[in-house]
C-alpha cells in the first residue's frame, strides 16, 4: 500500500459505498491503493501543512461543511486515464461546488502540487498502475457497479508513518 510523506494533510469526501471497490483492487494490486484511506473524493489535497493546522483553519473547514448540503451520488463505470484507475461522480456539479468553495478560501493551494492540473472529481481506485494490470482492476471492480451513496462529511486527514488518520470531521449542512 502507498504511504504519503510525513505531515501532509488532505481534505475529502469519503465515499463508503465504494470501500469494496478498493478492497478488490487491493485484493491483486495492493501497491496502488494507499494506506489507511477509504474510498474519497478528494476536495483538496495537499492542504495545509499538519504543523501549520491551527484553529482559523480548521473553523473555516467546519463553516464550509455548514454551508455544504449532503450530495447523492452515483458511480457507474470505472475508468483509465494515465495510470489511475477511477471512478467519477453522477451528478458531478455539487461536488465541484464544493471543491470550488475550499478553492476559493485556500487559492494559494495547487490541488495535486500541479501534477494533475485538470483532474476531475474522482475515486482513486488505484495509482501508479501499470497499464498492464489495468484490465485486471476493471475486471475486479466492474462487477461491483454502479454504486450510489451520499457524500454526507468532509474530512481532514493526516499523512504519518504508518499511512493516513481522520484528524477532523465536519458534517455536511449542519453544525458540527
Amino acid at each position: 500500500m502507498r504511504v504519503s510523506r510525513p505531515d501532509r494533510t488532505a481534505l475529502l469526501l469519503p465515499v463508503p459505498a465504494a470501500d469494496p471497490l478498493l478492497s478488490r483492487v487491493a485484493e491483486g494490486h495492493p501497491a496502488t491503493v494507499r494506506a489507511g484511506l477509504p474510498a474519497h473524493l478528494t476536495v483538496l489535497y495537499p492542504f495545509v501543512p499538519a504543523a501549520q493546522l491551527g484553529p482559523a483553519t480548521l473553523n473555516a473547514c467546519a463553516r464550509i461543511a455548514e454551508r455544504a448540503v449532503p450530495i447523492a451520488v452515483r458511480f457507474t463505470a470505472c475508468r483509465v486515464r494515465g495510470n489511475l484507475v477511477y471512478i467519477a461522480p453522477e451528478p458531478v456539479e455539487p461536488v465541484d461546488a464544493l471543491v470550488g468553495a475550499v478553492r476559493q478560501r485556500w487559492p494559494e493551494l495547487v490541488p495535486y502540487g500541479g501534477r494533475f492540473p485538470d483532474a476531475p472529481a474522482h475515486v482513486t481506485l488505484a495509482l501508479d498502475a501499470p497499464p498492464a494490470d489495468h484490465a485486471d482492476i476493471l475486471r475486479r471492480v466492474d462487477p461491483l457497479l454502479p454504486v450510489a451513496d451520499t457524500l454526507d462529511e468532509l474530512v481532514l486527514v493526516v499523512s504519518g508513518p504508518d499511512g493516513w488518520v481522520a484528524r477532523s470531521r465536519w458534517p455536511l449542512g449542519r453544525t458540527a
